[in-house]
């Protein structure tokens, strides 16, 4: 159902994502012209209807910082450089947030539209080289209405990465990260609910050192790890960098992919400790996970002093910062029955504990359903602030 969604979506999708960038096409069409004009000796090698469709494509747009660089083969095409330059963009902006800046303006990515119609998902990459040393890497999408946005991700990454690999160690194949971990970083950049729903799969996987993915020896071994510890893996391996400089950090892209190479003296329990950690990190503001939900829940206790009420208080308004709203209700409904224990009113706090109890068990009964709670989700999918100040309604209304 997501292709035929995306199949649908054609130009319009890409209004909404956009982003990317072409084969610097002006100087290959300049070359094109000066070989015409300047050697006469060749003009009948020229094919004037072709050269004549060049001068007609309108040109190539770039980023505003010069790295990027998006043109189309056939002006039908035209309207998608826009979507498509932001898009890269996006990824860039997000890549550079976790792990490194991408992209050089002297030797800049470029993406070309192409004019295919027939359904195509892939993109090409190649490098293109000039007599003067300049060299562009290009990234080819025959259909960009059809294209996997996933796909063309990862191929924006990683020419990226590869020409920051290039500054770092000579050639494009100084990059020595293993394919997984270049899908994890990339990941590991999304944020948002992928992230979210990551951890709660890796969590529900279990967290025992038996389970793959919980020891640092899974990272170098010959078995890829599972996809979203991978991602958490990225992740940590740049914080742990984070007080370095750029070039230090980029230098993580050409060393030998070992444990000592790559994570030095860390230990597992360094690991474990930093992704258990990640359970009450708020990875995206109106999202709330089942696991994180579950803690919370096992905290709600009967305070015994008006001491208790206000530390009980405290904690449960300090993790509902960020929360989706029908979270952030119940917590409210919690906070009055506290404050009425606090105050020593004993009947008024069972009875607001009581309302309380009662409306939390639409929360329960949706995270058994879902994986995550988000503000963003549809009303019909999503229990409301209403349902959760009304007990009466059914607890198995979602």
């Amino acid at each position: 159902m997501r292709r035929r969604r995306q199949l649908n979506d054609g130009r319009w999708r890409w209004a909404a994502v956009g982003a990317f960038a072409l084969l610097a096409l002006c100087p290959v069409f300049g070359r094109a012209q000066g070989l015409a004009e300047r050697a006469p000796r060749f003009a009948g090698m020229v094919n004037e209807a072709a050269l004549g469709r060049l001068k007609a494509l309108p040109p190539p747009i770039q980023s505003s910082d010069g790295k990027v660089f998006v043109g189309v083969t056939t002006p039908e095409r035209s309207a998608l450089r826009w979507p498509v330059l932001r898009f890269v963009d996006t990824v860039r902006g997000n890549f550079a947030e976790v792990f490194l800046p991408l992209g050089s303006t002297e030797s800049p990515l470029s993406l070309e539209l192409g004019s295919v119609t027939n359904r195509v998902e892939t993109v090409e990459r190649r490098t293109l080289r000039t007599p003067d040393g300049f060299s562009q890497l290009i990234i080819r999408v025959p259909n960009p209405e059809t294209v996997d946005l996933d796909v063309l991700r990862l191929a924006v990454v990683e020419a990226l990465l590869r020409e920051q690999a290039r500054s770092v160690g000579g050639s494009y194949g100084s990059f020595t990260w293993p394919e997984w971990f270049l899908s994890a970083a990339v990941d590991a950049s999304r944020g948002g609910v992928w992230r979210v729903e990551a951890y709660e799969r890796l969590r529900a996987a279990g967290d025992t050192p038996q389970t793959a993915g919980w020891r640092l020896d899974d990272f170098f071994s010959s078995t890829p790890p599972p996809r979203e510890a991978a991602a958490f893996f990225a992740q940590w391996l740049f914080q742990r960098a984070g007080g370095r400089t750029v070039k230090q950090r980029m230098a993580l892209l050409t060393a030998p992919w070992t444990r000592a190479s790559i994570v030095g003296g860390a230990t597992d329990s360094e690991w474990r400790a930093w992704l258990l950690g990640q359970e009450d990190t708020v990875f995206m503001p109106g999202v709330l996970t089942r696991s994180q939900f579950t803690r919370w829940a096992s905290e709600l206790k009967d305070p015994k002093t008006a001491e208790e009420a206000m530390a009980q208080s405290k904690r449960l308004s300090r993790f509902a910062v960020g929360r989706p709203q029908a979270f952030r209700d119940l917590t409210e409904l919690y906070l009055r029955a506290y404050a009425a224990a606090a105050l020593g009113q004993t009947e008024t706090y069972a009875e607001l504990r009581a309302q309380a109890d009662e409306a939390k068990t639409f929360l329960e009964t949706y995270l058994r359903r879902n994986p995550v709670l988000s503000d963003e989700a549809k009303e019909a999918d999503s229990p409301s602030s209403a349902s959760l100040s009304s007990p009466s309604l059914s607890p198995e209304q979602p």
